[in-house]
């Protein structure tokens, strides 16, 4: 049997791409993405951060309850 000739020559693309820089106008739905994405895993992370836990403590409280306000604990009312 005799050989084949190279198959990647028979397929080879004569066209080269290259990036492009890109104009401010082209950026800002980019930029306007990652800006949301940043603010909605910060609102995520804040709401984590500030819920109130639901696992009561030895005196069966909820451990939330602990907490007092920074007055003393009166309410203006």
């Amino acid at each position: 049997m005799p050989a084949k000739s190279d198959p990647r020559a028979e397929r080879a693309v004569p066209e080269y791409f290259y990036r492009r820089s890109l104009s401010v106008r082209e950026l800002l739905p980019v930029i306007g993405v990652g800006v949301a994405a940043g603010v909605a895993a910060f609102y995520l992370a804040r709401l984590y951060r500030e819920r109130t836990p639901l696992v009561p403590d030895r005196g069966g409280r909820i451990a939330a309850a602990r907490w007092r306000l920074p007055d003393g604990g009166q309410r203006d009312g």
